[in-house]
């Protein structure tokens, strides 16, 4: 996959997260937004069909994804990170 392509996902990734954090930014947010890129982009191909190499982009969302959390946690709405999240900004206010 060429650096400009994973550079237009990384952009996908972030408006899609961006304009519904809840659903993409969630603990269901991988396979969301892995469905919503099939959807948008092969939504008339049937999954079967598909090959190797869609595959692997979906990975490469989903791991976008995942850093565009990290770097932005006010999309991040994963219960299953919470605790973290809330001790991290514990920490961070007490310096």
């Amino acid at each position: 996959m060429d650096k400009h392509f994973k550079n237009q996902l990384n952009r996908w990734c972030y408006d899609e997260i961006k304009a519904n954090p809840k659903k993409f930014g969630g603990d269901f947010g991988n396979q969301s937004i892995m469905h919503e890129y099939l959807m948008q982009f092969y939504g008339d191909a049937v999954v079967i069909q598909l090959e190797p190499n869609v595959m692997s982009i979906l990975s490469t969302v989903s791991r976008i994804r995942n850093k565009l959390l990290e770097k932005h946690p006010e999309f991040d709405y994963r219960m299953k990170y919470a605790i973290s999240r809330k001790n991290k900004n514990a920490v961070g206010n007490n310096s």
